[in-house]
C-alpha cells in the first residue's frame, strides 16, 4: 500500500500518533470500511430501520447483512466479514448477559458503548489491529427508537440517519436533503423504510435488484424482523423508493452509477 511519507513509521503500530496527532491504523481501518458494501440505518419517530447491499453471486448463496442481536434490537455492519461477525456474536452474548442479570431487554445505548470500548481497546496495544469493519445498532428499547453508529476507532454516536460502506456519500446527501424537509416527530417508520431504501438504491449499481437488498425494521410495540426488497409487502415500497430516488437525482444532477460492482472478498 502507499504511504504519504510523512506517515511512514507511524503506521506500523496503532499505539504510534504522527506528529499531527492521527492513529493511521485506525484510518486504514476506516478505509476498510468504507470498501464494504453499503449499509443504512434511517430513526423514525415509531421505530427504526437498518438496511444493507448484500453479495450475490451465481455459484454462492445470497450472505446476511442484517443481523437480529435481541428481540428489540438488529445490527448491520460494513467491511471485514469476519470482523464484523465477531463483533455481532460480542454483542448477542451481551444482550443475553443483561437480560440474564436483569430480567429485561438490554439498553441500545448501553449495548453500543460495550461493543465501542472492546473496539477501542484494539487501537490501545502493539501486535493488535483494529477492526475493519463499522457497525450500525437499530431498536427500541425502554426509552424508544435508537440509531447508535460505532466506528473502528471505538467511538460511539447516536444517529438520526447516517451511512457507512461504499458510496456512503452519496446516501448521505440524499438523507440529508430529505430530512430537512421531514418532521422528525412525524416520521413514520414507513417513511423511514421508504427513505432508506431511496438512499441504498443512489449508493448503489443501476443493475441492483431487490433480492439484494436485506432489510430489518422494528416499530414500538413489536419485535425486530428481517425481510427481503422482494418480498410482496416490501415491492411497493421498493418501487416508491425507485421514483423518489429517481426524482432526487434529476433534481441534485446526479448521474446515476455505472453499472459495475465494488465488492471484493471477504468484505460484507
Amino acid at each position: 500500500m502507499f504511504r504519504p511519507e510523512q506517515f511512514a513509521g507511524y503506521d506500523r503500530s496503532t499505539i504510534l500518533f504522527s506528529p499531527d496527532g492521527r492513529i493511521i491504523q485506525v484510518e486504514y481501518a476506516r478505509k476498510a470500511m468504507q470498501r464494504g458494501t453499503i449499509s443504512i440505518g434511517v430513526a423514525a419517530s415509531n421505530g427504526v430501520v437498518l438496511l444493507g447491499k448484500r453479495k450475490m453471486d451465481d455459484l454462492i448463496l445470497p450472505n446476511k447483512k442484517i443481523f437480529q442481536i435481541d428481540e428489540h434490537v438488529g445490527s448491520v455492519f460494513s467491511g471485514y466479514s469476519a470482523d464484523g461477525r465477531y463483533l455481532v456474536s460480542y454483542a448477542r452474548e451481551r444482550a443475553q448477559v443483561y437480560r440474564f442479570i436483569y430480567n429485561e431487554p438490554v439498553d441500545i445505548e448501553y449495548l453500543g458503548q460495550d461493543i465501542a470500548s472492546l473496539m477501542h481497546t484494539y487501537t490501545q496495544f502493539g501486535g493488535a489491529r483494529p477492526f475493519g469493519c463499522g457497525l450500525i445498532l437499530g431498536g427500541v428499547d425502554l426509552l424508544g427508537p435508537k440509531l447508535i453508529y460505532v466506528d473502528p476507532g471505538g467511538a460511539m454516536m447516536r444517529w438520526v440517519a447516517g451511512a457507512i460502506g461504499y458510496n456512503k456519500e452519496r446516501a448521505e446527501r440524499y438523507l440529508r436533503d430529505t430530512l430537512k424537509e421531514v418532521d422528525l416527530s412525524k416520521l413514520d417508520i414507513r417513511d423511514a423504510i421508504v427513505m432508506g431504501l431511496a438512499a441504498l438504491i443512489l449508493a448503489s449499481p443501476q443493475d441492483l435488484k431487490p433480492v439484494e437488498i436485506e432489510l430489518g425494521f422494528i416499530k414500538s410495540g413489536e419485535k425486530f424482523v428481517i425481510k427481503t426488497a422482494d418480498l410482496e409487502d416490501i415491492k411497493p415500497l421498493y418501487e416508491e423508493a425507485k421514483t423518489k430516488a429517481s426524482e432526487w437525482a434529476k433534481k441534485a444532477g446526479e448521474e446515476s452509477m455505472e453499472e459495475g460492482s465494488e465488492e471484493e472478498e471477504g468484505m460484507v
